[in-house]
């Protein structure tokens, strides 16, 4: 039976990767919250000469804070690690692009652990200070709000003003989660990037939770999302190859785990959405433009050709993925701890 948790100690947990400069302001924020019963830990992933460039910065902080150095792991391998050195019962995460609001932020996530029902809580992201509502039906972004969609695409709509309890997941920024909970889960699948990163352990969850146990959305904890930051693993400046590449890793390594017949069932539906996916997100939102087509014929033209010339290659991905045996993880995230040293 989990704990009821009336003041729980939480491990706020940043994955640093080249933007130290922000992780200064969202450290900074933590210390003016008015909750004190937590730890701010931070994976430090960033080349030798960021670090050296702000490494004197962090000398100022109290015990409260503390830098683990490593190598650059991952979006996904950071976390594992990172929860493998926290210390709280609650482990709360934060994208280092990003800032919370407010200072009861981590009071707003902590105040539910009270129930030993709740395992987690995602929190409200805007895209600006007093921002009006973004969704043109309140109503139908609530219901969708941190849910899957039949051919599993995981929905966010976070930034809804009402509680919802249940949801299916929880986005991998503003969230918290019991620590005992993600270690007892084996953690999340490492060998992924960008797609579905957060997924694979709320697959876990789902097949795996006690009666009445539950993740919920609460709007009170508060994020800014800044998608003008540069660094970091930067999805919106990756080509159209590798979007596909990451999507198949999804598909292939954590989907067709633990939905086998849905998948395998529906393989070429699944294959065809997936492709419109990345090739959406990489004519609207990309920003990568270092390809021959686009130098020899224009932004817009030179993406529809390189689109176009990704489709034309895009069976010999499916047919390599279909032969590719999937990496083993045996879900052990404390002894990656290891790997890193605190600074």
């Amino acid at each position: 039976m989990n704990q009821s948790l009336a003041n729980p100690f939480v491990s706020v947990l940043i994955r640093s990767y080249n933007r130290l400069q922000h992780v200064l302001e969202i450290v900074d924020i933590c210390l003016t919250q008015n909750y004190d019963n937590f730890e701010v830990v931070v994976i430090e992933q960033s080349n030798e000469a960021e670090w050296e460039k702000y490494k004197s910065a962090f000398d100022r902080y109290d015990s409260r804070v503390r830098v683990i150095r490593s190598q650059p792991l991952g979006p996904i391998g950071a976390r594992n690690v990172g929860v493998a050195h926290c210390k709280g019962a609650v482990v709360l995460f934060m994208d280092d692009d990003d800032l919370p609001v407010g200072e009861n932020w981590i009071a707003s996530h902590a105040r539910h652990f009270v129930d030993p029902l709740c395992i987690g809580v995602s929190g409200k992201h805007v895209h600006a200070i007093n921002e009006k509502p973004r969704y043109r039906d309140m109503e139908r972004a609530y219901d969708r709000c941190l849910t899957h969609s039949f051919l599993l695409r995981g929905r966010v709509f976070t930034g809804i003003g009402r509680v919802k309890k249940p949801v299916e997941w929880l986005h991998g920024n503003n969230c918290s989660l019991r620590r005992e909970r993600i270690i007892a889960l084996g953690g999340w699948y490492p060998y992924l990037k960008t797609e579905g990163e957060e997924h694979s352990l709320y697959y876990k969850f789902q097949q795996t939770k006690m009666p009445g146990e539950y993740l919920m959305f609460d709007p009170q904890p508060v994020v800014l999302r800044r998608f003008d930051i540069s660094g970091g693993n930067d999805r919106r400046n990756i080509p159209l190859h590798e979007l596909l590449v990451n999507r198949m890793k999804y598909y292939h390594w954590v989907i067709a785990e633990h939905f086998p017949l849905r998948f395998y069932g529906l393989y070429p539906v699944f294959m065809l959405d997936g492709f419109k996916i990345a090739a959406r997100f990489y004519r609207r939102s990309s920003s990568f433009t270092d390809i021959f087509w686009i130098r020899w014929f224009g932004l817009k033209n030179g993406k529809r050709l390189d689109v176009f010339s990704e489709f034309v290659k895009y069976p010999f991905l499916v047919l390599r993925f279909l032969l590719t045996r999937k990496p083993k993880w045996d879900g052990r995230i404390t002894a990656l701890g290891k790997e890193c040293h605190t600074v």
